[in-house]
């Protein structure tokens, strides 16, 4: 079973996905966290195979979680994806993702199917 940890500020919208991709079968085990100051000592506890991370976030923002992430031991190879609604979903890309400085991005309206496979393509 794959550990997925999403990180955003919008409760309704981590609950929504959370649900979504559980109603898709037994294959995730999700974690959420709607604050950005709790997500680096959830992220160490769950020790997720894929991070779903927002960008624009009070508090850190994404960019600012990703290079905390990225400088930490526990969570540096740990595959993020910034589910972001400031991108439009890449309609030549399987997964809908665009890759952007080195990072991936998926917008939130990305279709089940969409994350699902990028999902299968991120996480370890």
């Amino acid at each position: 079973m794959k550990r997925i940890l999403l990180i955003d500020d919008e409760p309704d919208f981590t609950a929504l996905l959370k649900d979504s991709l559980q109603g898709a079968g037994d294959e995730y085990s999700i974690t959420m966290v709607n604050a950005s100051c709790h997500a680096a000592m959830k992220a160490r506890e769950f020790e997720p195979h894929l991070i779903f991370l927002d960008v624009v976030m009070p508090g850190q923002d994404g960019g600012d979680l990703a290079s905390e992430f990225a400088a930490d031991p526990e969570l540096s190879k740990t595959p993020i994806v910034m589910l972001t609604a400031l991108v439009e979903e890449n309609p030549d890309s399987p997964t809908g993702e665009t890759v952007r400085g080195g990072l991936t991005f998926v917008s939130k309206t990305s279709s089940l199917e969409k994350l699902k496979a990028c999902i299968e393509k991120h996480a370890l």
